[in-house]
Order: C-alpha cells, then structure tokens, then sequence
C-alpha cells in the first residue's frame, strides 16, 4: 500500500467530506490522537509523544476501520514539564477547548463514537474534558494506553516506566528509528518531591499508594532539577522490547474498538446522561 493509498484509507483529512460521511455509515467511531512537543533527552524528537500514536492508530484502524482524526502535535502539560526548553506545552484550557470542538465537527459527519488516545501525561485534562462532553451528550472515551499494559510491563522491561527511559526510547526505536540517536543515550535519576514510597509509578500495577504520578503533582521540576531531561535508562532500550509493548497496545486498542462496534452499531448513539 502505497503512502496516498494508505493516508486515504486511515485519516480523515486526506478524505473529502463525501468520503468521510460515506466512512461512518459502516464505523462510526473516530479516534483522536493527542501528542504532545516536549523534550525527551539528548537522544530522543521533541515529537515523540505524536510520533509513537501514528504507527499504531494506523494498524488500530486497518484492522478496525475506526477513522482517524488529525493528530494535534501540541498538548497539555503537568506543571513540572513547564520551562524545559523544546517543551511547547498547551495551557489545560486551551486543549479542553481543542478536544470540545474537534468532537462537536466530527459528529457532525456522522461519528457517534470518540476515543482520545495518548501515551504523554494529560489525563488531568482528557478525564475533565469528557465529563463536560458526556454532559453534551457526546460518548467519549480517555485512553492512555500505558494503562492497557501495565500487567506486561515487567514481563518487557527491567526498569518503571518514566521519561526518555527505557521504555520510552524502545518505542521510539521500534516505531522512528531514524529520529534515534542511541549514541547521545544518557542514565539519568531525578529528586522526586514526595518519596515514591507513597507515589504510584505509570506502570505500577495494582498499587494502593495515596499519590498518582499521573497526576502531575508529586515530580520534581525538570528544569531545575535535571540536566539531560531524563528519568531512567534509555541505554537498556531495545527495538525488541518497543515491538512487544506497542504491539499490546495495539491488540489492547483493537479489541476495545471491536467491543464498542459489536455493543453499539454504527449509526446507534450512547446515551450518556
């Protein structure tokens, strides 16, 4: 499949609007990438939080038929990201407004269904963003994909998942290899500022600690306290590892879509309120 062909098949904005409407009459459910600018070490784009979702989605959707919808390249950050330089970080506002109003046109071609998916820390804003959606009566799903996988997460890698680390730079050799410089791969610790003993990592499972990493109030500022923007080993990162977890990712995803178009067919909404 040739790149016009491909691009065709999977996303919305190489399609004319006759051929996105005719497309939600078989699927109606749209997935919205969300990536995110930010630095990622020495070794690693700024882009690799986007870079990582378009391999995937794309399998994702060949296997689905889910439509695509344009990946925005910029997104929310917790407020320790903030000042890094190569970080372009989207206020919250700014991005609940962008996802509010991607949803309300897409559904106006026939989409009733929405997944937004991501793998960079803003969950604080997708989960607020879909209560204010499902209140409009649009049924809409916040994926972080990390939290598909993490009972594999040990299985593939010997270190947490953290930042320009292991895991991220093995994504990142499986799906842009090109854009990878393991040469400049440094191993780096931060100070975090509440002891992880009450803090859950993104790929701890099952953990009752009090505090979420996710949630962007318990890391150190990177700024101030890193020097290359790294949290962990990326020298341990291999392509290997990278296929093992983003193919889980993608079997994970397919088999929630598949769900969704098995319990609701295209053309049914949700109701949900």
């Amino acid at each position: 499949m040739d790149n016009i062909e491909k691009n065709k098949k999977y996303w919305w904005q190489y399609m004319s609007w006759q051929e996105v409407v005719e497309h939600s009459k078989t699927c109606d459910i749209a997935i919205l990438p969300l990536g995110s600018i930010e630095q990622h070490g020495p070794h690693l784009p700024t882009g690799h939080d986007t870079l990582q979702l378009f391999p995937m989605l794309e399998e994702v959707s060949s296997k689905t038929g889910a439509m695509l919808l344009p990946c925005p390249w910029y997104g929310a950050h917790p407020h320790h990201h903030h000042n890094f330089p190569g970080t372009i970080p989207l206020s919250n506002d700014t991005l609940r407004a962008l996802i509010k109003d991607v949803i309300r046109g897409a559904s106006k071609a026939g989409f009733n269904k929405f997944i937004i998916f991501f793998g960079h820390g803003q969950a604080f804003v997708t989960n607020y963003t879909v209560q204010e959606l499902g209140l409009e009566g649009f049924f809409v799903l916040s994926v972080m994909f990390q939290n598909m996988v993490k009972d594999i997460h040990n299985d593939i890698f010997e270190m947490p998942f953290w930042h320009a680390d292991e895991a991220e730079t093995s994504i990142g050799l499986y799906c842009f290899p090109e854009y990878v410089d393991m040469s400049k791969a440094v191993k780096e610790k931060g100070t975090p500022i509440i002891d992880s003993a009450f803090v859950t990592n993104p790929s701890e499972l099952g953990s009752s600690k009090p505090l979420r990493f996710d949630e962007g109030t318990v890391s150190s500022p990177e700024y101030s306290d890193l020097k290359y923007g790294v949290v962990g080993d990326p020298t341990l990162a291999t392509k290997e590892k990278g296929e093992k977890y983003c193919k889980a990712i993608i079997e994970k995803t397919i088999s929630l879509v598949n769900h969704i178009k098995t319990k609701y067919p295209a053309g049914m909404k949700v109701k949900t309120n």
